[in-house]
């Protein structure tokens, strides 16, 4: 097996090639400066100013070896007519001091402005794996040609991390959980939603800002949400997609379920950068047998429940809800294959049946306080 030593040996030749041709203006540093500012693999982008022949240092940590991401770096565009180039440089963090990784070089351009952003050719990002566990450094150098006259010259950018844009890279989110994420502009962010069979789920996206609080806040508006399952075979299809300041579903899955299910959440703001709250639980179904009898159901606030319909083939069925205010009622089928559609009523079911079905009820403000009489009941055959 190659020896880590014996892997950067190839990295400090790399160093040398780029001192001897000058393309590292301020030397080949091999001591980690105190005063970088700390990234996070898929934390908030962080913005600053880059100066003409100045330079500014971050760093970030990744836990195994291999690791994949993507850098992202935005031009701003606020710079008036400045003309600079920049370096974006990557270290790794060894025994000997800093190792350079990998460099990219974009040359003096024109005025830094909104219609002239030419950073890297895939919307600002470039792909990377860090090859070992430990930390790195991203060192950012300014410069301009000629060089006469510029040393007022800026450029006003934002930075960041984010993990790879693959289903096999997303963020798992377990059941029960509440996680905070960014989702930035360009950057589409994949989580796995640890869904199992037969079950009934909630995925809520919100602000973190409490509307409460904060008045009118629309942090949101540029969020697009999907939701998506992937079968055995690997093909993928869309249960779910809006653009809204909120978002509350419920899905349910069947008992032969074996799919994989994921939240899907894109920015389409270029430079935005927003924090959201995930929230992720399933609402246990117990079951719900025909009888004429009124099942009384409490509701508090904005809490769900489920009920599994038992029923048999060839058979039709009605449900009566009744004293819904502040309460919405949800009709789901599943089939074998994972498809959820609303059924209508009555519910003819359908001979050699396979499908399952769901009655869930759900408050829809904080203040909702009901008790709603549920009657699910066969309707007598004709005579």
């Amino acid at each position: 097996m190659v020896s880590r030593e014996k892997n950067l040996f190839n990295v400090l030749s790399l160093i040398v090639v780029f001192c001897l041709t000058g393309l590292l203006f301020s030397g080949c540093p091999l001591g980690a400066p105190i005063n970088a500012t700390k990234l996070e693999i898929g934390g908030p982008l962080e913005y600053g100013v880059l100066k003409a022949w100045k330079d500014v240092w971050y760093r970030f940590d990744v836990e195994k070896d291999n690791t994949p991401l993507i850098l992202i770096f935005k031009n701003l565009g606020d710079a008036g007519n400045a003309w600079l180039g920049y370096q974006i440089n990557w270290y790794y963090k060894a025994k000997g001091g800093l190792q350079l990784i990998n460099s990219v070089e974009v040359q003096p351009t024109g005025p830094a402005n909104p219609a002239n952003i030419i950073i890297f050719a895939d919307k600002a990002r470039q792909d990377f794996v860090a090859p070992y566990k430990g930390t790195y450094y991203i060192r950012l150098y300014g410069y301009t040609q000629p060089v006469k006259d510029s040393k007022n010259y800026e450029l006003s950018y934002a930075i960041g991390l984010a993990k790879p844009e693959t289903y096999d890279d997303a963020t798992e989110i377990a059941v029960g959980s509440v996680k905070e994420v960014n989702v930035v502009g360009d950057i589409i962010s994949v989580f796995k939603l640890n869904a199992s069979a037969g079950s009934v789920y909630r995925v809520k996206i919100e602000d973190t800002l409490d509307p409460n609080i904060v008045r009118n806040t629309q942090n949101l508006n540029n969020i697009d949400i999907r939701i998506v399952r992937m079968d055995e075979y690997g093909k993928v299809s869309t249960m779910y997609q809006d653009k809204v300041t909120l978002t509350d579903y419920i899905f349910a899955t069947h008992s032969t379920d074996n799919d994989k299910y994921y939240l899907i959440l894109e920015n389409t703001d270029e430079f935005g950068n927003v924090r959201l709250k995930i929230t992720f639980e399933q609402i246990l179904a117990g079951p719900l047998s025909p009888s004429s009898t009124a099942n009384s159901v409490t509701i508090m606030g904005e809490e769900a429940k489920a009920y599994k319909l038992n029923v048999e083939s060839k058979k039709i069925y009605t449900i009566i809800v009744q004293n819904t205010s502040g309460v919405s009622v949800s009709q789901l089928q599943i089939d074998s294959k994972g498809n959820q559609i609303a059924f209508s009523l009555p519910l003819i079911i359908p001979e050699n049946n396979t499908n399952e079905y769901y009655l869930v009820l759900k408050g829809q403000a904080k203040s909702t306080n009901a008790t709603v009489n549920v009657t699910f009941n066969l309707v007598p055959p004709v005579s």
